[in-house]
C-alpha cells in the first residue's frame, strides 16, 4: 500500500497552485504543462495517454469539469536540467502555461553542478511573466534507491515548491516485496503502465492536498551560483558564427519538441570547422550520438584550447542519443570562441557528424554584498534599527556598503563568489569590471576598486575635517588616492546644519585662525534639508553633524585630516589631529557652498535622476513606483537601496541592501516602491 502522505516532501507555497484551482473551478480556459526528460515524455509507456503526464493531466479534466485545459508535454529522453534551463522558454514558457510540473531527479545527479542547474530551471519558470504555479517530484532508480532528490529538495524547500517524491512511497514496495520491479518497471528507471499509473497517483494525492496558501513570494536571493537560469541555445537560426568550413545548416522544421535533430549543423569531411562567439562563464555542446556505427569524432575548443572530444559513435541499442558535454564551468567571464572540428571521418559511416547546438549560460547576475562596519565616537543605533543590520552596540557610525578598502571590505553573501572580498574580485575576475583595471592605459587610474559606498549615522558631531587631492596622498600616504566625495542626506532634524568650507580670505588669514583657535570665525556652517546632495572636494573643509543620515559615495580612500575635534576625549586621550597637513591642502578661499548642494527629496517617478558627475564617480537617485528598466552602458553598476522594497531581475530587495551589478548584466529590471542611489565610474546610464 502506497504512504502517500510519505511523499509529500515539501507543501511550500500553495498561493499559485490555491489562485489556479479558483480558476479552474470558474471554468476558465488553463495550461497544464511537463517538463522532464523520457518518464516525463512517456518513455515504455504502451500508449502517450497511459503515462503519468497525461494521467495527471486527465486528473485536471476530472477534477475541474467546468474548465478548458490545453496539455503540452515537453519531456525530452536522456535530457537534464542543464539542456532544461535552455530549453524552458522555447518549449514551455512560450506556451504561457499556468501550471507547470517539473522532473530531473533521475537524469540529474546528486552533485553542486546539478544543483545549480536544477535552481536555475526552476528559477526561470517561476520568474516566468505569466507567474505559473510550479511543482516538482523526484523519480528513482528502482534498484538502487539512487535519484537526485537531495539536492533537488534543498532548491524545492528554498523556493517554497511543493515536491512530490517516489522514492518515499513507491520505491518502499519493492524493497519490502510488496511489489516486483518487473510488475512496474521493465528496466528499473522507466515506469510500465502500472508504473506511470502509480507514479500519478502520488502526485495527483498531493495536488489534492494542497488547498491553501499566502500570497506569491518573489524569488529570494539564489543559493547557488545560479550561472544557468538564463542559458542561451544557439541554434542555425540565431548563432553568431565566425567562420564555417565544411558544415552544412540543416533548416528542415522541427515539427514537436522530441524533433531533437534539427536546425543543427552536420559535417562528414575530416577538418571541417566551425566556429561560434558566445558569452558566459559556462558553455556546453550539445550533439547527436548513433547507434548506427562507425560515426564521426569531433574535438571541442574553447578560445583555442582543447576541452572535449565528442565522439558520435554510441554503444547502445535503444536508439541515437542527444549528448550534452559541458566545455566550460565557472571558467573566465565575457566572450569567447568556440569551435568544433571533426578529427575522425570513416569512410563507412552511415550518417554525418550532427551538431545541434552550443548553449552558453553564466552572465553574471548581481553580487549580493555584506557591508562591513565602524565604530565610531560619534556612532549611534539608527544603523541598526532603521536599516536592520546585524551589528550590535550603541556606536555604530559607518556601514561600509560596497567597499575593497582594508578598513572595511563587503563580501559577496552568496553565490559562486559567496565570502569572497570585493578585492579578490578585483584582482581575480577583472571581466566583472569591465576589464578596466586589466587596461594598461587606465592602470594608474583604475589600480584598485574605485569607489567606496557608505552610510553614515552621526549621533554627534564629526570633527571638522578634509581631505587631500591624488597627487598629495600619493607623495605623502604611501600612494593612496586622495578622496573626493559626495553626500546625498537620508535623514535629519528640521534645524541641521553641515560644515561646508570656512572663511579665511588667504593662506595667511587660514593658519591665523587654525593657530590661534578662532573656529567660530573659521567654520562656515549650512542649513540642509532631507534630499540635499552635497558634493565635496578635496581641499574643502567641512564636517557631518549630529542628528544627520547620509549615503557617502567616494573614493576608495581613508585619508582623512582632522583639523578640529572639539577637544574631545577617546579613551582619556584627544584624537589625533593633523594641522600641517590640513593646512597643506585645505582650498582658499572656499568656493561658495551653494555651488555644491542641490536637492533631490522630490524626483520624478520611474526615473534615473543624475545627482552629480565628474572623473571619479557619476552618482544618480533612482525613484521606482511599479516598474522600470534601467538601461545600462556602465562597466559596472553600485546598487544602494535606501529606502522601500521591490524585485531587481527577480529576487528581492530591500532597504540597507548593497548590491554591486558586473559588467555584462545588461539592462536592470527593477520593480516594487523604493529609491535606491546608483553610482558607477563615468560613463553613460539612462533610463
Amino acid at each position: 500500500m502506497i504512504d502517500y502522505e510519505n511523499g509529500i516532501k515539501n507543501i511550500g507555497n500553495t498561493a499559485r497552485l490555491k489562485e489556479v484551482f479558483e480558476r479552474a473551478e470558474r471554468g476558465e480556459a488553463l495550461t497544464i504543462a511537463f517538463l522532464g526528460g523520457s518518464i516525463t515524455q512517456g518513455s515504455l509507456a504502451s500508449r502517450p495517454e497511459l503515462c503519468y503526464a497525461a494521467r495527471v493531466f486527465k486528473w485536471w479534466e476530472e477534477t475541474f469539469p467546468k474548465a478548458k485545459f490545453t496539455y503540452i508535454n515537453a519531456g525530452i529522453g536522456a535530457t537534464d536540467s542543464q539542456f532544461g534551463c535552455a530549453r524552458a522558454a522555447e518549449d514551455v514558457l512560450s506556451f504561457k502555461p499556468d501550471v507547470i510540473s517539473v522532473e530531473y531527479a533521475v537524469n540529474d545527479e546528486n552533485s553542486p553542478h546539478y544543483m545549480e542547474t536544477f535552481e536555475g530551471v526552476v528559477r526561470k519558470l517561476l520568474g516566468a511573466e505569466n507567474a505559473p504555479a510550479v511543482y516538482t517530484f523526484y523519480n528513482v532508480c528502482y534498484d538502487t534507491g539512487l535519484s537526485a532528490e537531495e539536492i533537488h529538495s534543498k532548491i524545492a524547500e528554498y523556493y517554497g515548491l511543493p515536491a512530490f517524491s517516489i522514492k518515499s512511497t513507491i520505491y518502499p514496495l519493492l524493497t519490502s516485496g510488496e511489489v516486483k520491479n518487473r510488475d512496474i518497471t521493465p528496466d528499473d528507471l522507466h515506469p510500465n503502465d502500472k508504473g506511470h499509473e502509480m507514479v500519478a497517483s502520488v502526485i495527483t494525492y498531493g495536488l489534492e492536498k494542497i488547498r491553501s496558501g499566502g500570497a506569491p513570494g518573489n524569488l529570494p536571493a539564489p543559493i547557488t551560483a545560479n550561472a544557468y537560469e538564463d542559458s542561451v541555445r544557439y541554434r542555425n537560426q540565431n548563432a553568431n558564427i565566425i567562420s564555417c568550413e565544411g558544415w552544412t545548416a540543416d533548416d528542415t522544421k522541427q515539427e514537436h519538441i522530441t524533433d531533437i535533430f534539427k536546425n543543427g549543423w552536420t559535417a562528414t569531411e575530416k577538418g571541417a570547422k566551425i566556429s561560434f562567439k558566445v558569452k558566459g562563464t559556462c558553455i556546453g555542446v550539445q550533439y547527436r550520438r548513433t547507434v548506427q556505427l562507425p560515426a564521426p569524432v569531433a574535438i571541442a575548443r574553447v578560445d583555442g584550447e582543447v576541452k572535449a572530444k565528442l565522439d558520435a559513435n554510441f554503444d547502445e541499442t535503444w536508439g541515437d542519443k542527444l549528448c550534452l558535454d559541458t566545455l566550460l564551468d565557472h571558467g573566465k567571464g565575457g566572450e569567447h570562441i568556440v569551435e568544433i572540428e571533426i578529427t575522425e571521418a570513416p569512410e563507412s559511416s552511415k550518417l554525418p557528424f550532427y551538431l545541434v547546438s552550443v548553449i552558453s549560460s553564466g552572465n553574471p547576475g548581481p553580487l549580493y554584498l555584506k557591508p562591513s562596519f565602524a565604530h565610531t565616537i560619534w556612532g549611534g543605533t539608527r544603523l541598526r534599527e532603521e536599516f536592520g543590520y546585524e551589528e550590535q552596540g550603541d556606536d555604530i557610525g559607518e556601514c561600509w556598503g560596497i567597499s575593497a578598502h582594508p578598513s572595511g571590505e563587503s563580501t559577496v553573501r552568496s553565490g559562486a563568489y559567496a565570502g569572497k572580498k570585493l578585492s579578490e574580485l578585483w584582482e581575480e575576475h577583472p571581466e566583472l569590471f569591465g576589464n578596466i583595471n586589466a587596461d594598461a592605459e587606465a592602470k594608474g587610474r583604475y589600480d584598485r576598486f574605485p569607489l567606496l559606498i557608505k552610510i553614515i549615522d552621526a549621533k554627534a558631531d564629526l570633527s571638522i575635517q578634509v581631505h587631500p587631492d591624488d597627487e598629495y596622498a600619493r607623495k605623502n600616504e604611501n600612494g593612496s588616492l586622495g578622496k573626493t566625495e559626495c553626500w546625498y542626506i537620508l535623514d535629519c532634524d528640521d534645524d541641521s546644519t553641515l560644515v561646508i568650507g570656512h572663511n579665511a580670505k588667504d593662506k595667511g588669514e587660514l593658519e591665523d585662525m587654525i593657530d590661534g583657535g578662532r573656529w567660530n570665525e573659521f567654520i562656515r556652517e549650512i542649513p540642509v534639508r532631507k534630499g540635499d546632495f552635497i558634493q565635496i572636494d578635496p581641499g574643502t573643509v567641512h564636517a557631518i553633524k549630529g542628528g544627520i543620515m547620509l549615503l557617502e559615495t567616494q573614493q576608495n580612500s581613508d585619508i582623512t585630516y582632522r583639523v578640529y575635534d572639539y577637544d574631545r576625549l577617546q579613551n582619556g586621550k584627544p584624537r589625533q589631529l593633523h594641522v600641517k597637513q590640513s593646512k597643506d591642502v585645505i582650498t582658499v578661499p572656499a568656493k561658495s557652498a551653494s555651488e555644491s548642494v542641490k536637492n533631490f527629496a522630490q524626483t520624478l517617478e520611474n526615473t534615473v535622476t543624475e545627482m552629480y558627475s565628474c572623473k571619479y564617480y557619476a552618482v544618480s537617485k533612482v525613484n521606482v513606483n511599479g516598474k522600470l528598466e534601467l538601461e545600462n552602458n556602465a562597466p559596472f553598476l553600485c546598487l544602494s537601496v535606501i529606502s522601500g522594497e521591490g524585485i531587481l531581475g527577480g529576487s528581492e530587495i530591500k532597504k540597507g541592501d548593497h548590491i554591486l551589478l558586473p559588467a555584462g548584466y545588461g539592462n536592470v529590471p527593477l520593480e516594487g516602491h523604493m529609491e535606491l542611489v546608483v553610482s558607477t565610474v563615468p560613463g553613460p546610464m539612462d533610463n
